[in-house]
């Protein structure tokens, strides 16, 4: 069968609040295109938009996420450069986000910062291609 998709089109988080997780976003990321309204923000990731929704049904109160429940466990921006992600050390700092520093992964064989977003997501900058 011929490959299917040439890409991510868009991903979306339900979070608590969507302008928190804009906002927490935009700052990390460091991109400033987007929009949305009270209940969904997304912002341009330039190949794929991130989107932060409320539930759109029925939200489970004071919810938190947790990996261990089906679903996603993290996910991985991919950076150039060892110096991204000493920068990105300097900002979490900033912003008072604990995070363990740069790690090595042994099974991929790259460095990268694992943090936190608001609603306890885990996010990673990851140096390298997934290609390589």
């Amino acid at each position: 069968m011929p490959k299917q998709v040439r890409g991510v089109h868009h991903i979306i988080l339900t979070v608590a609040d969507p302008a928190r997780s804009d906002a927490f976003y935009r700052r990390i990321l460091g991109v400033e295109i987007g929009g949305g309204n009270e209940n969904i923000r997304w912002i341009s990731c330039d190949t794929f938009l991130l989107a932060f929704q409320r539930a759109p049904h029925k939200p489970i109160p004071n919810d938190r996420f947790d990996e261990n429940r089906v679903g996603l466990d993290h996910f991985a921006f991919a950076v150039d450069s060892r110096k991204q992600l000493e920068d990105l050390l300097i900002l979490l700092k900033e912003m008072n986000i604990p995070t363990a520093g740069i790690e090595f992964d042994p099974d991929g064989k790259e460095e990268y910062v694992c943090f936190r977003d608001p609603d306890n997501i885990q996010l990673e900058f990851y140096v390298g291609d997934y290609r390589d």
